[in-house]
């Protein structure tokens, strides 16, 4: 992976803040583990190559829920998705991380919470 990225993917990881959402929280108010809702079509390109990075973030024990907007175009409307990929990035109990580029999705989610 391109060295660059990373250092972006870490950069927006230590200076956004993740969250879960209040499905997932466990009785001590953190989520027991990271969750990813990706906003994608069938049609985007970029989606499709972001699916295998999606597979195995989930293989590693995220959740990872795959949204197509044309299919739920109310649920992308909910979370105020306009462009695909958006992924939607919850973490340690905090807001949300939105971002379009998976690199970012797969540093966010090897953060672990203290």
């Amino acid at each position: 992976m391109n060295s660059r990225i990373l250092l972006a993917a870490w950069l927006v990881a230590l200076t956004l803040i993740a969250g879960c959402e209040a499905s997932q929280e466990s009785p001590q108010g953190r989520c027991s583990r990271p969750k990813v809702l990706a906003f994608t079509a069938s049609w985007c390109a970029p989606c499709q190559r972001a699916k295998p990075a999606l597979v195995q973030i989930q293989a590693a024990g995220v959740d990872v829920e795959i949204i197509d907007v044309d299919a739920q175009p109310d649920l992308a409307r909910q979370y105020r998705v306009t462009s695909v990929p958006t992924f939607l990035v919850y973490v340690c109990g905090k807001p949300a991380v939105r971002t379009q580029d998976i690199a970012v999705v797969v540093s966010l989610t090897r953060l672990r919470c203290k």
